[in-house]
């Protein structure tokens, strides 16, 4: 019998989350969304957190290319070095 009327809660319980959708909808912050700077927080905050993986992955990118640019200027500036002192050392 105690089995029957733990079910019989349990499936009460989720029938009365479904007809009150404003119980089933609460969350600890929900009330907190109605003042101005709560809500500015938020929006500030959201804002941070969507363009922070962009500037990483962008900042990435842009070191990449520096550095790529940067190599690629070494490695023709050297041959030519390396050409200049090949015949200025010869005898």
């Amino acid at each position: 019998m105690r089995a029957a009327a733990r079910r019989a809660a349990g499936l009460a319980l989720v029938g009365a989350s479904l007809l009150l959708p404003r119980i089933a909808a609460a969350c600890a912050v929900c009330s907190a969304g109605r003042d101005d700077e709560t809500r500015l927080a938020f929006l500030l905050t959201t804002l941070f957190l969507s363009v922070l993986p962009l500037a990483v992955v962008g900042g990435a990118v842009w070191w990449l290319v520096r550095r790529s640019r940067q190599l690629a200027r070494e490695s023709v500036s050297l041959p030519a070095a390396v050409a200049v002192n090949r015949t200025s050392s010869s005898p």
